[in-house]
């Protein structure tokens, strides 16, 4: 049996449609469903054979994992749901508490990157969790990342919202990588077979979601009490795939955080 990683957010569904429908088999598979960051280290521990995990898990402990060919969750310009919500301009926040979701590693580095580099922004940083509800209830500045991201934006007490993959766009003309999808080493050279099977029927599940937005969206708006439209603008907005722009980001995302790049990928 494969365990393989799964986030619990909307903009994974589509990645993971076709075995949802059962128009994928699944079989030979335990999906373990979490947050990003629960993800990364039940992977690094050796919890899991396989998982969707953020990027920076990847850049940072690469000799690890490999990854899983032209998979990716990425975003061009905008991704609506990796937000810096926030009461006053980004350039008022030095020395202010500015509240960091527990949720995501790559979107903290990438924010506290454009904070200090781009806005010379050094804020008090806290951290919260929306599972165990520790956000204050008027916080002055807050990262949002996923459905929680669009709940907040949906509830306008932000006037001032960052939306990080843009912000990236207009930095480097490059869309952002938030998540890879990567196997561990170890689990690659005692179930190679089950690995590559897997991955044949993960790159097949992700063209089937691909083609249906507007089922998922009918599925999935009413849950996270969003309108079909927002929800079906936000799916198109992130790209699952992983190319040539994608790997550039990622090489440049790694230089400003001072980590080395050196992407491997199973055999396919």
């Amino acid at each position: 049996m494969l365990k393989v990683g799964k986030i619990e957010y909307l903009n994974t569904v589509p990645v993971y449609y076709g075995f949802i429908r059962g128009v994928v088999d699944s079989s030979g598979v335990e999906f373990v469903e979490d947050v990003p960051s629960e993800l990364n280290r039940l992977l690094s521990e050796g919890f899991l054979d396989a998982s969707v995990i953020s990027s920076y898990e990847y850049i940072a402990n690469s000799d690890k994992y490999l990854l899983l060919p032209d998979l990716s969750i990425s975003a061009e310009r905008r991704v609506v749901s990796v937000l810096f919500l926030s009461t006053v301009p980004i350039h008022q926040l030095h020395r202010k508490d500015v509240w960091i979701t527990r949720s995501s590693i790559t979107s903290k580095e990438l924010l506290k990157y454009l904070l200090r580099e781009v806005y010379g922004v050094e804020p008090n940083f806290y951290y919260y969790s929306m599972k165990e509800n520790t956000l204050p209830g008027n916080p002055r500045a807050v990262l949002a990342i996923g459905d929680d991201a669009l709940k907040l934006m949906k509830m306008k007490k932000f006037p001032f919202i960052y939306d990080l993959a843009e912000e990236w766009f207009n930095l480097t003309g490059l869309p952002f990588v938030f998540a890879l999808w990567a196997v561990r080493r170890e689990s690659y050279k005692k179930k190679r077979e089950e690995v590559e099977e897997f991955y044949r029927k993960l790159v097949e599940s992700r063209n089937y979601g691909e083609k249906h937005y507007d089922e998922i969206c009918r599925e999935y708006a009413p849950k996270l009490e969003l309108p079909n439209k927002l929800c079906e603008n936000y799916l198109n907005c992130l790209n699952f795939h992983l190319r040539e722009k994608e790997l550039e980001s990622l090489k440049l995302f790694s230089e400003k955080i001072n980590q080395p790049f050196r992407p491997e990928f199973i055999k396919t």
